[in-house]
């Protein structure tokens, strides 16, 4: 007569066997997403650091054809590429007609990733009509 009074060792195995599978999918699963949230934050990290420098390009550091660079703590390294976007709008040039425009293209690297930036920036230098 067979008794029915517990599990069998081969059958505690398979269910060992199982029930680590599904934990081993789940701790990799986390792993990733554990990853995808850092590279998230230094994202966004990176978009803040940009945002703060294209505000300070034209008022802390002149605006004119060129490149600045620097170093912002022991956080990032960033450079700046300003140069001159031509006026389509005038036909004179561009000093003569009391507006200059400039392409700015920021470069920001957090730990070895390297995120690139662009806008356009205006000023007048006082020869409006």
């Amino acid at each position: 007569m067979k008794s029915n009074d517990g599990f069998t060792l081969l059958e505690s195995l398979v269910s060992l066997t199982i029930i680590s599978s599904l934990l081993l999918l789940l701790l990799q699963s986390l792993n990733i997403s554990i990853f995808q949230l850092k590279k998230t934050d230094t994202a966004v990290l990176a978009a803040s650091l940009s945002r703060s420098l294209l505000t300070e390009i034209g008022i802390v550091h002149p605006l004119q054809p060129g490149e600045i660079s620097g170093r912002i703590r022991n956080i990032a390294n960033w450079n700046a590429t300003i140069s001159n976007r031509p006026l389509f709008f005038d036909n004179r040039a561009p000093e003569k007609a009391g507006a200059m425009t400039y392409d700015v293209a920021l470069e920001i690297t957090i730990q070895n990733t390297q995120f690139k930036f662009h806008t356009v920036k205006n000023t007048t230098n006082g020869n409006l009509p």
